[in-house]
C-alpha cells in the first residue's frame, strides 16, 4: 500500500483515537525500564568471582540477541507468518503506518504506544527465553554462566528498546541532544530512517541496535545524512 503523508495522517488520527484514555507512555516506558533494570541487577549481584571463560557468554548472548532482534523484525515483523500473525499487524501495519521516512518523530507521549514494545512482552521474553535457557546453564555450566546470561539477554532487549525509542525522539529537542552524545547514534538514526522508506522496509537495514547480521547477510543498505547548507552556500 502506498502511503501518502494525507494518509499517514489520517491512519495516526484513528490510531490516536483507539488508545486507552489511561495510557500514559511515561508509565509504559517505567514498567519496561525498572522491570528489565531489576533483573539485570539482581542477576548481576548473583555472580561470585566470575572466570573470564564465565565472562564470555556475556558479549556471546548479547550477540545471539542482535541476531534475534534481526530475525524476528524481518521474519516475522515484515514477512506474514501464522505465528507472528500479531506483531506483522502491528508492526507493518502500524508502526511502519504510523512513521514514514520523512515523518519519524513522534509528537507526544501517548505516541510511545506505538513506538515500545507491549509491556506483557517483556514478561514473555523472560519466562520464554531467559529463565528456560538460565535453568540449563544453572545445572550444566556453573550459576554464574546462568545470570550472566540472564543479565545479558535483558541488556539486549532494554537496548533495543532504548535505541529504537531515540531513533523517533523529535529533532533538534532536549532527547535528540541527550543521544547525540552516543558514537555512531546518528549513522543508526539514519540506517533505521531508510528502512522507514515503505518500498524498502520488508528488503533492507533490520537490526535496530548494531547493524551485525545486516552486514553478515547483506541487507545493510546506506545513504548518506543530508549535508546542512553552509553561511557560503
Amino acid at each position: 500500500m502506498v502511503m501518502t503523508v494525507e494518509s499517514m495522517n489520517t491512519f495516526r488520527q484513528k490510531y490516536r483515537e483507539n488508545i486507552a484514555p489511561r495510557y500514559s507512555g511515561a508509565h509504559h516506558m517505567l514498567a519496561v525500564s525498572s522491570v528489565s533494570l531489576a533483573v539485570i541487577i539482581y542477576a548481576l549481584f548473583q555472580v561470585s568471582e566470575p572466570s573470564y571463560l564465565e565472562w564470555s557468554i556475556f558479549p556471546l548472548t548479547m550477540v545471539i540477541v542482535n541476531f534475534a532482534e534481526y530475525y524476528a523484525h524481518r521474519w516475522l515483523g515484515h514477512t506474514k507468518t501464522r505465528l507472528g500473525k500479531l506483531f506483522y499487524s502491528r508492526h507493518t501495519g502500524d508502526h511502519h503506518s504510523f512513521f514514514l521516512q520523512e515523518y519519524m518523530s513522534y509528537q507526544s507521549s501517548r505516541d510511545w504506544r506505538v513506538v515500545l514494545f507491549p509491556v506483557f512482552l517483556i514478561f514473555a521474553f523472560i519466562a520464554g527465553l531467559i529463565l528456560p535457557p538460565g535453568y540449563l546453564l544453572m545445572n550444566h555450566a556453573s550459576e554464574n554462566v546462568a545470570y550472566l546470561y540472564a543479565a545479558a539477554g535483558i541488556t539486549g532487549y532494554l537496548f533495543y528498546e532504548v535505541m529504537h525509542f531515540s531513533y523517533h525522539v523529535p529533532e533538534k529537542s532536549i532527547e535528540e541532544r541527550l543521544f547525540l552524545w552516543i558514537p555512531g547514534w546518528k549513522s543508526m538514526r539514519q540506517i533505521h530512517r531508510l528502512h522507514h522508506d515503505r518500498n524498502r522496509m520488508a528488503q533492507r537495514n533490520f537490526n535496530i541496535t548494531l547493524p551485525i547480521f545486516d552486514i553478515l547477510l547483506g541487507t545493510l543498505y546506506w545513504e548518506p545524512l543530508p549535508k546542512k547548507p553552509s553561511i557560503s552556500d
